[in-house]
């Protein structure tokens, strides 16, 4: 039996790494879905935006801005990715792809905790004040 051990290791790393253009597929897809939720969220932080911006045209001192500010960073860096963002990685290697489809993976990821974050601040300021 422990004959056979290192042969069984070894097929499942061939097998395991066999199909890499599968594999990228599959980590530019899961970059992909993080991208399509976070655009879901843009429209919820565009209206508060515009929301902000009037508030503050009505009252320049309000406290709005520290909310427009949160809210104009998280457009921004989403802005910057997406203009940033290399879906096609010609020229490079599979383990370049996977490093760099892995590390837009965690950057988008942040992207949407910061877009959440700033929606939902957001959204409770301007609950308090259209209450008002």
């Amino acid at each position: 039996m422990k004959k056979y051990i290192p042969t069984l290791i070894t097929a499942f790393v061939l097998f395991g790494c066999a199909d890499t253009k599968k594999q990228e597929k599959l980590l530019l897809d899961s970059v992909i879905a993080i991208h399509d939720k976070v655009m879901s969220s843009d429209e919820q932080l565009m209206k508060n935006k515009m929301l902000l911006d009037s508030l503050i045209k009505q009252n320049p001192n309000d406290s709005a801005k520290v909310y427009l500010k949160q809210v104009d960073d998280a457009d921004n860096a989403m802005s910057d990715w997406m203009h940033k963002f290399d879906a096609e990685n010609k020229g490079k290697s599979h383990q370049q792809i996977v490093d760099y489809l892995t590390d837009q993976k965690n950057k988008i990821t942040v992207i949407d905790s910061q877009i959440n974050t700033a929606v939902s601040t957001s959204n409770k300021y301007l609950n308090t004040i259209i209450k008002k």
